[in-house]
């Protein structure tokens, strides 16, 4: 669910209307000069591609008050993207990933309204989205998450989000300290690294209001194919044993993360049941009445010309079709 802040947004990316109409009118303008005959029906096929640029623009005038309904809610999403994240075992026999992308789905319907940021960590630490209220951008960047190949890093480290964590969080307090700040940690609680130690959340707690961390796996663990996005058959082969991969779900270091950020930690096995958690955090919406500016919407013009524009263009076809028989029926 959305927040209600309606603001002024193209069905589609301006560079990709542009070429697309621009690419259009060529082609129309090619067949207006290269076919005399047919001049009237390409150029009635130029005024349609304008009134398609006019819907899918969709422009407007002026500016109206809309209602608007928004939470105090700021939630940081940490979401671990290494290569065991691919591993087979949530809701079954599906990859992890899939379960933290079901779960942010649901997060975004828990809390209407709150303001999302979306951090991944793997090799790298990257902040994908920083803190919207607009949940469609958050769920775009979540759904074209993908874990990072299976030789891309140097052993996973659940740690490494803990300063971009600390520098958002903190950020979030100074720009907006009358705020409630949530975090939720979605891994599975891995650390593969060799000689590496992991550090302490324990700063987290003084930033937040509260959170959850997310873990997704199995004790038993899962197999991590070689390339999910085209052979999940083939998977990652482990030398030591020389048999095939297991990640293990580290529920131990899941509970650990979750006490030293004064969250709460919860097993992900299948999709729902974070319902509870969400019901239990304090969360307060803005005065119904508060308003946003909005415009004047005309594009349902553009849509009427090209209706009208397509009738025109019907008829032509039809009396062409009838000139066409006449002209068979006179052979």
């Amino acid at each position: 669910m959305i927040a209600l802040e309606l603001t002024y947004r193209p069905f589609a990316p301006g560079w990709l209307i542009a070429v697309g109409a621009v690419v259009l009118v060529a082609l129309c303008l090619f067949f207006v000069v290269r076919r005399p005959l047919e001049r009237t029906a390409w150029l009635l096929r130029i005024l349609m591609v304008a009134a398609l640029v006019g819907i899918l623009v969709r422009p407007g005038y002026g500016t109206v008050p809309a209602k608007a309904k928004t939470s105090d809610l700021e939630i940081l999403v940490v979401v671990d993207r290494t290569t065991s994240m691919s591993a087979l075992d949530w809701n079954g026999s599906e990859p992890r990933l899939n379960g933290v992308q079901a779960d942010l789905k649901e997060l975004t319907e828990e809390f209407p309204g709150a303001r999302f940021s979306l951090v991944t960590f793997g090799a790298f630490v990257r902040t994908e989205l920083p803190y919207s209220s607009d949940s469609q951008a958050f769920l775009a960047a979540a759904e074209v998450m993908t874990v990072e190949g299976a030789f891309d890093g140097e052993g996973s480290l659940v740690d490494m989000p803990l300063e971009v964590m600390t520098e958002s969080l903190a950020g979030a307090k100074k720009r907006h300290p009358e705020r409630k700040r949530l975090v939720v940690f979605a891994t599975d609680g891995e650390n593969t690294r060799d000689g590496a130690e992991q550090r302490s959340f324990d700063d987290i707690d003084d930033l937040v209001d509260g959170g959850i961390v997310l873990g997704y796996g199995t004790e038993s663990g899962g197999k991590m194919p070689v390339d999910p996005e085209a052979d999940i058959d083939s998977y990652i082969y482990d030398d030591a044993t020389q048999q095939d991969a297991l990640s293990k779900l580290d529920e131990p270091n899941l509970t650990k993360i979750a006490g030293e950020m004064g969250a709460t930690y919860q097993h992900r096995e299948a999709v729902g049941g974070l319902d509870k958690w969400a019901d239990d955090v304090d969360q307060s919406f803005s005065n119904e009445d508060d308003e946003f500016a909005t415009k004047n919407e005309v594009y349902w013009m553009f849509a009427l010309g090209l209706f009208v524009l397509a009738l025109i263009e019907l008829a032509l076809a039809w009396r062409g079709f009838h000139a066409a028989r006449r002209e068979l029926k006179q052979l």
